[in-house]
Formats: C-alpha cells, sequence, structure tokens
C-alpha cells in the first residue's frame, strides 16, 4: 500500500515522481528561502551548500506542505534563472525596455 500525500500538489508523470506545479506564491516563497540560506552564508559560487540545500527542500515543504525534492527545486532555480538572464537582457541592453518601479510594470516604446 503506498503513501497517500494530500498536501502534495502535483501532475503525475508516468508514474514516477510528480511534476511540482507551481504559482506566483509558491515562487516567492522558495525565493526567500532561497535569499535567506544565501545570507547565512550557505552558498557560495554557483550552487548552495549541502546543508544550504538540505534547509531549502525542508523549510520549503515545512512553508508550503509540498513535498518537493531538490531535484525539482533545483529545476526551478535554473528555470528562474533562465528567465532573469532574459529578463536582465531586456532591461539593460538598448532595447528601450524599462522597468516602472511606481506601477510596478514595464514601459516600452510604442513599437514595441
Amino acid at each position: 500500500m503506498g503513501k497517500n500525500n494530500t498536501n502534495s500538489i502535483t501532475e503525475n508523470e508516468g508514474g514516477g515522481k510528480s511534476k511540482a506545479i507551481w504559482n506566483d506564491d509558491l515562487v516567492a516563497i522558495y525565493c526567500e528561502i532561497c535569499v535567506k540560506e544565501v545570507a547565512k552564508g550557505n552558498r557560495s559560487g554557483t550552487h548552495f551548500h549541502k546543508i544550504g540545500g538540505v534547509n531549502v527542500v525542508k523549510v520549503f515543504k515545512e512553508i508550503t506542505r509540498r513535498d518537493y525534492d531538490k531535484k525539482q527545486l533545483k529545476n526551478k532555480w535554473n528555470s528562474l534563472k533562465t528567465d532573469w538572464k532574459l529578463w536582465s537582457s531586456l532591461l539593460h541592453k538598448e532595447t528601450g525596455i524599462r522597468w516602472d518601479p511606481a506601477k510596478k510594470t514595464v514601459d516600452a516604446p510604442p513599437e514595441w
């Protein structure tokens, strides 16, 4: 008899580990947890130290009640990193796009 985890919102893919489902609130929580681990000194260079990774998984599960494993969280990290690179590139190159902090929106010329 398998363990029934009703607290994890996921999509099952082929009977293996379920796919993590992310919404804006979960992403914000995940980012906050990662920032705190970096501030504790549990990340140097490009990845978390072992204890930092363990802490991220543990705290994420405690807060969200979602049983996402290290690989799922790392996949999200990589996805967010890719998005950030694109975002940063659009804002810092000569694209005419800028961030409006008052409106919290992207401001672009009419030709965009």
